[in-house]
């Protein structure tokens, strides 16, 4: 056995052992490592996609041997314990003792050498980390969803100029329709916005307006304007909501006297700004969607303005799946939301806005535009499983019956120990006058712990 082991010279390394299995080190050791990538390929193209999923697990290839006249038996036992499924220990010259997992080996003999047995064996480290859970961010996957959603309806928008036949006839008409939309926008949001946010707002409704002399020129920039003008509608709730935290920490306006604090705690502003708890951005969708319909009902009808609802259609659904999820984030942080605070006001939207994105599906294919229907797709079943992880985390409602009329501060104090969200209360319920519940009614509680 010695001699056969000097044979290989500098190339014996030593004795190493797999569960107690011994063996002898010959020839060189092979380390290995990468990146794990997937290639798309696509038939009868040159071209195609590479995605990098993350580095791959270091491996280590060695060679081996057992030598004698029992080496059959020697090499059954490496067998077996090289085929158990959980990581074993390893005892090498140079890799010293270690738990590895053996990724794969084969073995094989030579006519000419009686009594040895080679094996080549690759093996990767053990180690105790966890597989890493991806935190996924609710508001950052829609919003990545929903920029690929607003060039997928451009481009889907575009492709009906392709095929519109005689449409010098019918030009009027379709700028009449594309200016009621407009009008319908800024109608709708002059009532609960103010300052340098409306005035913003109505800079991209002119500018919309005004690439409608060339619709059927540059169709995709009006596309584009006018998915800017409705973007700019939740663009401005934030806006406003970032002013209203700025204004709220700034020591300079901070209330002068006790008299100047009580005024501000009463008063009540005549137009609410978008960022009020007490507006939901669906309702302010659903005050422009009614406001379009209004102003285009009496409006000619063809391929052209079809398309230019279901862009406004599409496009107001995704921004208010959005808006929900960036309510109910609000509310898992407890932060104020108004529009989610229960477990069953994200269940509520699932089904309403859940069922409204699978009507958008089905129209737009119906409309042969697939890529916009694939992505409300995927802006679908992002809504829904975010929505609905962000449920679990929320306290759920109960409907109380008041037997007497008394005030809501002394009804929620009794039924969750707790009366600081009466305003909450109050609001949820639309009691004009929280300092007497009237008795028999129903009314519900939110016990937020």
């Amino acid at each position: 056995m010695l001699d056969f082991l000097k044979s290989f010279g500098a190339k014996a390394t030593g004795k190493g052992s797999f569960r107690g299995v011994s063996f002898y080190i010959i020839d060189n050791a092979e380390r290995s490592g990468g990146n794990r990538l997937i290639k798309h390929e696509y038939p009868l193209r040159d071209v195609g996609k590479i995605e990098n999923m993350g580095r791959s697990a270091a491996s280590t290839t060695i060679n081996a041997v057992v030598v004698g006249n029992n080496c059959k038996e020697q090499a059954d036992a490496l067998i077996d314990a090289l085929d158990n499924p959980e990581s074993g220990e390893l005892q090498h010259p140079d890799y010293k003792t270690q738990l590895v997992y053996i990724e794969q080996w084969s073995s094989r003999t030579v006519a000419s050498e009686q009594r040895v047995v080679y094996f080549t064996i690759t093996f990767t480290p053990d180690t105790d980390e966890e597989s890493p859970v991806v935190d996924e961010d609710g508001l950052s996957i829609m919003g990545v969803l929903s920029d690929i959603l607003g060039a997928d309806i451009v481009n889907d928008f575009v492709s009906i100029f392709d095929t519109v036949s005689d449409a010098i006839s019918f030009i009027e008409d379709c700028m009449e329709f594309g200016e009621a939309i407009a009008n319908g926008i800024t109608g709708a949001i002059r009532g609960v916005a103010s300052g340098s946010g409306l005035s913003s707002l109505l800079g991209k409704a002119a500018s919309y307006k005004a690439s409608l002399k060339n619709l059927f020129k540059a169709p995709q920039k009006t596309a584009r304007e006018l998915r800017d003008l409705l973007g700019g509608i939740s663009d401005l709730r934030n806006d406003n909501k970032q002013k209203k935290i700025n204004k709220s920490t700034n020591p300079a306006n901070a209330p002068v006297t006790q008299k100047q604090s009580r005024e501000q705690k009463t008063a009540t502003s005549p137009t609410p700004l978008l960022s009020d708890l007490n507006v939901g951005i669906a309702q302010i969708f659903e005050s422009v969607e009614l406001n379009i319909k209004n102003a285009t009902e009496t409006k000619q009808k063809n391929d052209v303005t079809k398309s230019l609802q279901m862009l406004v259609d599409v496009i107001i659904a995704t921004e208010v799946a959005k808006a929900v999820i960036q309510d109910a984030t609000a509310a898992v942080k407890k932060n104020q939301s108004e529009a989610i605070v229960t477990y069953d006001d994200c269940k509520q939207a699932i089904k309403n806005h859940g069922d409204k994105l699978q009507a958008l599906i089905i129209a737009s294919s119906d409309m042969y535009w697939y890529q916009t229907a694939r992505a409300l797709k995927d802006v679908k079943h992002a809504f829904v499983t975010q929505l609905e992880k962000l449920s679990t985390k929320l306290p759920a409602g109960k409907i109380i019956a008041a037997q007497q009329t008394e005030p809501a501060l002394v009804m929620l104090y009794r039924e969750t120990g707790n009366a600081v969200p009466v305003g909450q209360f109050t609001r949820r319920n639309n009691l004009k006058h929280p300092t007497f519940s009237m008795g028999g009614k129903n009314y519900e509680v939110i016990n937020n712990g």
